[in-house]
């Protein structure tokens, strides 16, 4: 059963380290995560001393958890691969996380865009509890 309930996918966060989720859609192998960077995030503060940019590493973290909460609650996370950070996410971005899941290689695929801009991308491969 997936978890698309926007406040159950938004408890997954501290307050001022997560995405402001604004809708959810999804089917048993995919999902599409609306969502916008609040520029009060702590993630900005010294990232880059005078320009805010989202880590990637912050950005593999959301896409990890909600890939998890989305599509399998009962597996732990085994591997990482094909990650590409392409544009930088600066604050009060607007974009979509989508999420495409593999049942049988337990692996989902992610890319972080918006209408002009592929922010990231890559792959989650889990593994039985």
């Amino acid at each position: 059963m997936l978890k698309t309930d926007i406040d159950a996918l938004k408890a997954l966060f501290n307050a001022q380290e997560g995405p402001t989720i604004t809708k959810v859609s999804s089917d048993a192998n995919s999902a599409q995560v609306t969502l916008i960077v609040d520029e009060r995030l702590t993630w900005f503060d010294g990232h880059f001393p005078d320009h805010k940019v989202l880590p990637g590493v912050v950005q593999i973290d959301w896409a990890g958890k909600l890939a998890k909460a989305l599509f399998v609650q009962a597996g732990r996370f085994h591997q990482l691969t094909n990650i590409k950070f392409k544009s930088m996410v600066m604050p009060g971005t607007a974009m979509q996380l989508a999420l495409h899941y593999n049942a049988v290689k337990q692996s989902v695929t992610f890319n972080f865009s918006n209408q002009t801009e592929s922010f990231s991308t890559g792959s989650f491969k889990f593994s039985a509890l």
